[in-house]
């Protein structure tokens, strides 16, 4: 191979998979115009062969362009997710089926397409940062029915007019949040039984639960987001919203509503608006606002709020390479705050909290000024540490998000809403970066 490789000129190194070692799985590789030829003359194929076979094939020559080469074969690294899409580990079973060999292989799929029905797999994804290629699901049918009905619901989704993977996008978010949140659902009973099959039963507990529960993430919850995307592109559903808005008559979302209890229905826990899971989720909420705001003509199309499809940074899910990378710091599963939250940023929080304690010490109850002027001292200098240790409590909130926490978690614990902490996180984000670079 490495005689075959330095038949070009390399532009950078191979990335390499921190978690496992080796070229990472999901690498791809871009040649210029002559690399193209050369290649294509090693394979003894033709040119037009090659670029129906290689999904990339046509970004090489993009990437080059305006870098002059002389026309010499050049090759570069580069991340198959930047190029092309996710890149997932392909079935071996099938691929020693076309090859007769028993090698590895990746392939370009969407969030939608990872099931092989044929050998009841489900693909991982090939820069996880683990060893696995793929969970079997023979134990977990309901995932390759969901599978099979994902067509119907992005046609759904082509019929009113919207992207499908913007649809699968909400609804992955949405469900990835209630995964969290579902820790704390007593009644939750279908994703533990799920992962435990997943994981190869007890015989898989030997990696830990933390571990799994990041791992076969994906796998455990495809068929409630397939079915929630089912719900949101349903016309029905958004009439349900409005109603639950109060209509024409604004108030405010009851926690059992008949949204939520539309979506318990079609996920199968019925109990769903007890636990306000809608609340719970910042994506769900934030798409529902939309579609209300859209109903009412409150503000214009392309204004901020009124598309129910754009998910903003914050509300996507937690990668799994980076969930990973946060296990890594503790046997256990639970975060080393000093070691997630960089060090800039606890010396500004540090700072925050410092400065609120010194406005504090001045404050002095019991003075001998007239009374308004006393009066006046205490609430000013009080103002002015509570203004403080907001900007101190969004600072440990973005901190704790970027680490992998999520945004309901951390609103319930500072009472506030999602909605409004998001903001909050997006801006103290952009200003660190300001700060820091």
């Amino acid at each position: 191979m490495a005689e075959l490789r330095a038949l070009w000129e390399w532009k950078n190194q191979p990335p390499r998979s921190p978690g496992v070692g080796g070229i990472r799985p999901d690498a791809e590789v871009l040649l210029t115009p002559a690399g193209q030829d050369l290649l294509a003359a090693v394979c003894r194929a033709e040119r037009r062969s090659l670029e129906r076979a290689l999904p990339a094939w046509s970004a090489g020559p993009e990437v080059f362009a305006g870098v002059s080469s002389g026309g010499r074969p050049e090759a570069r690294w580069q991340l198959g997710g930047a190029v092309h899409g996710l890149v997932v580990h392909a079935c071996r079973l099938c691929t020693a089926g076309r090859s007769g060999r028993d090698v590895g292989a990746a392939r370009y799929r969407q969030r939608w397409q990872r099931v092989c029905a044929r050998h009841g797999r489900w693909l991982l994804g090939a820069g996880d940062g683990h060893r696995l290629e793929h969970l079997g699901i023979a134990g977990c049918p309901e995932i390759t029915v969901a599978q099979r009905r994902w067509p119907g619901v992005a046609g759904r989704a082509v019929a009113v007019g919207v992207e499908p993977a913007a649809v699968f996008s909400v609804a992955w978010a949405v469900v990835c949040q209630w995964w969290e949140l579902a820790l704390g659902w007593e009644r939750e009973r279908v994703w533990p039984g799920r992962l435990h099959a997943l994981a190869g039963g007890d015989a898989g507990a030997g990696e830990g639960f933390w571990w799994w529960r990041v791992v076969a993430r994906e796998a455990a919850v495809f068929p409630e987001v397939v079915a929630v995307a089912g719900a949101l592109v349903d016309p029905g559903v958004a009439e349900m919203v409005w109603r639950d808005s109060g209509g024409e008559r604004v108030r405010a979302f009851p926690a059992d509503s008949e949204f939520a209890r539309e979506l318990g229905r079609r996920v199968g826990r019925p109990w769903l608006g007890e636990v306000d899971a809608v609340a719970g989720s910042g994506a769900l909420v934030r798409w529902r606002g939309a579609v209300v705001r859209r109903r009412s003509g409150v503000g214009q199309v392309g204004e901020w709020g009124m598309d129910p499809w754009w998910l903003p940074r914050e509300e996507q899910p937690v990668s799994v390479a980076a969930q990973l990378r946060t296990l890594a710091q503790r046997a256990d599963g639970s975060i080393s705050w000093r070691a997630s939250v960089p060090r800039e940023e606890r010396a500004w929080i540090g700072e925050k909290v410092r400065e609120a304690a010194d406005v504090l010490s001045w404050l002095d109850v019991h003075g001998t000024a007239a009374v308004a002027a006393g009066a006046r001292e205490l609430i000013v200098g009080l103002l002015q540490s509570v203004a403080v240790l907001d900007e101190a409590v969004v600072a440990v909130a973005s901190a704790a998000h970027q680490a992998g926490v999520p945004l309901e978690s951390l609103g319930a614990w500072a009472g506030v809403p999602v909605e409004e902490l998001s903001r909050d996180v997006v801006r103290h984000r952009a200003d660190l970066e300001q700060r820091f670079g």
